[in-house]
């Protein structure tokens, strides 16, 4: 494994989007696969997530199997150790409090924050299918994410084009390899 890239952001925002375009743009990444105890959406690609009961990802996290793991509005995400032999740019698509973990064990990983204003987060997650009380749920919790990012200096992206800012975002990932 040579680079680790933490992409962070408000749930909404496009960061799944983003990360589906970089990895198929750029052979040299791959994608993590986190474990999540949360139900499947309607909108969740089939290879978006493991989904595993609580039993399952405490086992897994004892036996020290999360690089990073984290709980959010009530479920755990973890992200699974990575292979050593992994010689792709590693992406991970996590919480902020995730990226922390990380930069703790990793210094030389990259952080980027995807971002959005609230006005778009809440017409994007009105889209996605969320209902009103988890809808203002994830808008506080974004403002907690966006002062952690900050506190973590995380590059901020603005993803109000999506071109733009997977653009932006390679360009930054392709800079970081030299």
């Amino acid at each position: 494994m040579s680079l680790i890239v933490v992409i962070s952001g408000p749930g909404g925002v496009g960061k799944g989007t983003i990360v589906r375009e970089l990895c198929e743009r750029d052979p040299e990444l791959v994608v993590s696969k986190s474990w999540t105890t949360r139900k499947p959406r309607a909108d969740d690609r089939e290879d978006s997530y493991f989904f595993v009961d609580d039993e399952t990802f405490l086992k897994h996290k004892e036996e020290e199997g999360f690089i990073e793991w984290n709980e959010f509005l009530g479920s755990m995400y973890g992200t699974p150790m990575p292979d050593a032999n992994e010689e792709r740019d590693l992406i991970l698509e996590i919480d902020v409090s995730g990226g922390r973990q990380i930069i703790n064990r990793h210094p030389e990983a990259v952080l980027l924050f995807v971002d959005v204003e609230d006005s778009e987060l809440r017409k994007r997650l009105r889209q996605r299918g969320d209902d009103v009380d988890k809808i203002e749920k994830r808008i506080l919790e974004a403002g907690r994410e966006r002062q952690e990012a900050k506190e973590l200096n995380y590059k901020v992206i603005f993803n109000v084009d999506l071109e733009k800012a997977t653009r932006e975002i390679h360009e930054t990932i392709l800079k970081a390899r030299l």
